[in-house]
């Protein structure tokens, strides 16, 4: 398999080490300037309807944003987690290298744009990566997606006859008699 050197990934790894530094801070001052505008809120909350809607609608961009910081992180950690496993700028469609400049453009990309246009176009099969994310994304794991692909039907479960016991027959004997 076609991978990057050891210290190309090195290099790669302190550029996504620098933009995590970076997300980290910045989603820390989304959270704080949550915490500061909703205290803010809350005290002058219901005198201005069109005050309390502009408000509202800020707190809402803030999470927003907050959730989309959460998610480079991710993003960030994953692409780290490539490196140490040394497949990180390796295409997970087409398994061939994706170009370098795209990759210290975007660090957390883990297709070529190649792989991108052929998944676009429909022109590739879902891959086991597509599985494993669609999966997580469920919250299912991996093998419940494959056995929904193609499960033969279950084998015919035979008649369970149930064996009375000998209380349960005695039972039915003394009933018998008093008919």
């Amino acid at each position: 398999m076609e991978r990057y050197s050891d210290e190309e990934l090195e290099e790669f790894k302190q550029i996504i080490k620098d933009n995590y530094q970076q997300a980290k801070k910045e989603l820390q001052m989304l959270r704080e300037q949550i915490s500061e505008f909703s205290e803010n809120i809350s005290e002058g909350f219901g005198a201005d309807y069109t005050q309390d809607s502009s408000s509202v609608s800020q707190l809402e961009l803030l999470n927003e944003q907050v959730l989309r910081k959460r998610d480079q992180v991710q993003d960030l950690q994953n692409a780290m987690l490539r490196i140490k496993n040394k497949v990180y700028g390796v295409c997970s469609v087409t398994g061939k290298l994706i170009d370098r400049k795209r990759l210290e453009a975007v660090p957390t990309t883990t297709k070529s744009l190649e792989g991108m246009k052929l998944q676009a176009s429909g022109a590739m099969d879902v891959t086991a990566q597509d599985l494993a994310r669609m999966a997580s994304e469920r919250k299912e794991g991996p093998n419940k997606i494959i056995s929904k692909i193609k499960k033969p039907p279950p084998p015919k479960a035979k008649p369970v006859v149930k064996k009375k016991s000998r209380r349960r027959k005695a039972q039915e004997e003394d009933e018998d008699d008093l008919i």
